[in-house]
């Protein structure tokens, strides 16, 4: 994640001691910010829900606070007080004033910017949080004479403060450093002191200025203070290296910085340098995996920087000493100010994973899982068993390298973890039989099929997932080479997701459902009420024409599609649009649920969105059309008083979207990025679209089933209107259901909640129908257009996801 890095970066003299890495040699977004912003912004964010929902506990907890640091007397207050605005001006002076005489303009932005961020989010936090003072805090205040509501430091300026030292803080030495947290500690308790405002406030302001430096580093990037090569090479002669030559590897080492060294006896070294930045990468994917996932043999992380890399030693020289072939480990040593690195001797050869298939012979194979059967024996899991960590030297024997993820002393299910890994690694370049039958032929098919749960894409590491998912079939054949060859019956694959792609949707769903529909249901008594005392025996075609939009919706997208769709699928997939459509506004999910229906049919993600598009389109076609025949219909006083809208706005849109185009086409780099990236989409959309549109049935499936929704929806609500005694002739309630929900459907909400409802009583009473049949009527309406179909659309959802459909 380098932002910029100087040429010759890693030419640098490797003579001396070391002493040139306090130069900043470049910026890097670290995984250190990452890390500080995903924490703090938590933090932040729990503080400002514990305000907003638990507002009476966190009252009590504030006159607690107000009463621990009211003991003292005002004329000591006032002296406090001066003593905080001196210890904050000179602060903040210091830190703004010193990079603009040192002429570190990069550093005062920085901190400019780290402290604008602050102070506008926690002045939208004070906006955002409306709380009234509590008796106690009031009268605390009357004791505090001479102290005015403007004290330099509130809940703002602390944020400020604490973002600002974040900023500052890679710049400078550790105690530096230490001496900003300090001043932070004491800011903050000075601030309760003297302060007029409510705590929690302040310490909002802590995390939250926290947050606001981190983002800004993250996004700027901090002073890359990684070792240089001469501080390296000193490191290793303190470890009784002396070496001739140090220089960075362009190899794989996830984890850590790699580097090849030559001592003076011509011995090379492969160096692991892992520093603070691969630490917080560490924990950050500790942190993801425990989300995600569950049973896969991860042990808490370890307790600092030093404790990672002894356990990596240990596990080396444990594993060397139980003659499993791994390279020598030559020295364990600090670097720098808060990096350690690990010198093994070099191996001559190459990773299995630069030998092709023909290359990798079944002897090799037998002895890599002859190594694994050691480590295996001695319960030593590798945990990131794949081709790169295999090396083959020139005598054609195998060893084992890099064991940062190992563990030691682990149950069946992790060891079978390794063999599952190695399994599908193998397999990538030597064939799932050949793969399974050296597996059996050195650990034995007990082992072998004990793997079989664990032989699946969520088990493996990123780097063997997306080399399977360039063999299509691979894992399903490798899978059942196992059972063929070890002898195992049906297997259960172990549940190892903790939270899966189906119970993000259930979540979101029902975030959706109560953020959207849960206040539809406060007036819900009053909805019975009105809509009890309609005419029942109008149900039956209420409840066919609802059902109508579902078959029609179906013979749209078959004729929107040029490939044959099958019917029963396609049907499910309209059910359970109706169920996605309520997750976001616009029938962006029915839509996205459709795309994916198609691309699970095997039709090109292209096809599939421009087919969704035609779609979308014949029924805007269909609905304009109708909206003219029942405008002309229902005649011009059908809306009573209501003013359409000007249809010279509507040209005057089409002006801006054209004039914007040819804004765009005017700037090279936009018309360049055109013509090679978005017309060749266009050209594969219009090879669909041209598809369908030479077949008259296919036009006709398309323009007819999007023409028949609209239709069925208008019917559904005529019908309504008639179970409360009517009033209004067909072509009176099909001008207001066009115009009025083409209008609510600008609404931001799903299915456009609470606009339609508004929309189609106000036209309806408008042309003449009573409000209080109106209103039941739109009511009943929606009851069978919108809520009842929620519970099938999600069953609907279920099946077709059961099933593999989306």
């Amino acid at each position: 994640m380098t932002l910029t890095e100087p040429d010759g970066a890693t030419e640098l003299d490797v003579s001396g001691s070391g002493a040139a890495q306090e130069a900043i040699r470049r910026y890097v977004r670290s995984p250190e910010d990452v890390l500080r912003l995903v924490l703090f912004a938590a933090i932040t964010l729990v503080f400002l829900g514990l305000t907003l929902w638990v507002e009476d506990s966190i009252l009590g907890f504030e006159e607690d606070v107000i009463a621990l640091f009211g003991f003292l007397s005002s004329t000591v207050e006032r002296v406090l007080l001066g003593a905080l605005e001196v210890v904050v001006i000179v602060v903040t002076l210091s830190l703004l004033v010193i990079p603009l005489l040192t002429k570190r303009y990069r550093l005062f932005g920085y901190l400019f910017a780290a402290s604008t961020i602050a102070s506008a989010l926690m002045a939208l936090v004070d906006w955002l949080v409306e709380r009234q003072a509590s008796t106690v805090l009031v009268n605390e205040i009357a004791q505090r004479a001479g102290i005015g509501d403007d004290v330099s430091v509130g809940a703002p300026g602390l944020a400020q403060l604490v973002a600002v030292f974040i900023a500052f803080g890679p710049f400078v030495s550790r105690r530096w450093r230490g001496a900003g947290a300090v001043t932070v500690l004491v800011v903050t308790l000075l601030s309760l002191l003297v302060s007029r405002r409510l705590p929690t406030d302040m310490f909002v302001a802590l995390p939250l200025g926290a947050a606001c430096g981190a983002a800004v580093l993250l996004a700027f990037g901090r002073p890359d203070r990684r070792p240089t090569l001469s501080a390296i090479r000193a490191a290793l002669g303190d470890a009784g290296l002396d070496v001739v030559e140090v220089r960075q590897a362009k190899v794989d080492a996830r984890g850590s910085t790699p580097y090849f060294a030559t001592l003076t006896d011509g011995t090379g070294l492969f160096v692991k340098v892992l520093g603070s930045e691969q630490r917080a990468a560490d924990l950050l994917f500790r942190a993801y995996r425990f989300l995600r996932f569950k049973n896969v043999g991860d042990d808490r992380p370890f307790s600092s920087l030093r404790r990672t890399v002894e356990h990596e030693a240990l596990i080396a020289l444990l594993a060397r000493n139980d003659h499993v072939r791994t390279p020598r480990l030559r020295g364990v040593v600090e670097v720098g100010t808060d990096s350690m690195l690990l010198a093994y001797e070099m191996l001559g050869g190459v990773s299995l994973d630069g030998l092709d298939g023909d290359e990798i012979s079944d002897e090799l194979m037998i002895g890599i899982w002859d190594q694994v059967a050691i480590l295996r024996s001695h319960r030593i899991a590798h945990r990131d068993l794949r081709r790169a960590n295999v090396f083959v030297q020139e005598d054609g024997e195998p060893w084992l390298i890099d064991f940062g993820f190992s563990e030691v002393a682990v149950d069946d299910e992790i060891l079978d973890a390794d063999t599952a890994q190695l399994l599908c690694s193998l397999a990538v370049a030597a064939g799932a039989e050949r793969t399974v039958g050296a597996a059996v032929a050195a650990i034995g098919p007990d082992a072998v099929g004990a793997a079989l749960p664990r032989l699946q894409m969520t088990a493996l590491s990123g780097a063997t997932q997306a080399s399977l998912k360039e063999h299509n079939g691979l894992l399903e054949e490798l899978q059942q080479q196992v059972i063929d060859q070890s002898g195992v019956g049906d297997v259960q694959f172990a549940a190892l997701e903790r939270v899966n792609r189906k119970m993000i949707i259930t979540i979101a769903a029902l975030a959706a459902a109560t953020y959207f529909l849960f206040p539809q249901f406060a007036d819900l008594p009053s909805i019975i009420d009105q809509v009890q005392d309609a005419s029942w025996g109008w149900a039956p075609l209420i409840i066919l024409f609802s059902a109508m939009t579902y078959v029609a919706a179906s013979m749209s997208m078959a004729g929107a599609i040029p490939q044959h769709l099958p019917a029963g699928p396609l049907l499910m997939t309209s059910f359970g649009s109706s169920f996605a459509s309520k997750l976001a506004p616009a029938g962006i999910g029915g839509m996205a649920l459709n795309v994916r229906f198609l691309q699970k049919q095997g039709i090109g993600q292209t096809v599939a969105v421009s087919g969704v598009g035609l779609n979308t389109i014949a029924g805007l076609a269909g609905h304009a059309t109708l909206v003219g025949i029942f405008l002309i219909w229902a005649g011009s006083d059908a809306f009573g008083s209501i003013e359409l809208p000007n249809p010279e706005w509507f040209l005057v849109g089409i002006g801006i979207v054209v004039g914007l185009l040819l804004i765009g086409l005017a700037i090279p780099s936009v018309r360049s990025g055109m013509v090679t990236r978005l017309l060749p989409v266009i050209s594969k959309a219009f090879d669909g679209v041209t598809a369908v549109l030479r077949r008259p049935g296919k036009v006709a499936l398309l323009l007819g089933g999007s023409t028949l929704v609209t239709f069925s929806y208008l019917a559904t609500l005529y019908f309504s209107t008639q179970a409360f005694g009517g009033g209004l002739p067909f072509a009176t309630v099909g001008a207001i259901f066009l115009v009025g929900s083409a209008i609510a459907q600008a609404a931001p909400t799903p299915g456009g909640l609470g606009a339609v409802e508004a929309a189609l009583i106000a036209g309806l009473v408008a042309a003449g129908l009573d409000n209080t049949i109106a209103v039941p009527a739109v009511f009943l309406y929606r009851l069978f257009t919108f809520w009842f179909p929620i519970l099938p659309g999600w069953l609907a959802f279920q099946w077709l996801e059961t099933n593999e459909y989306i």
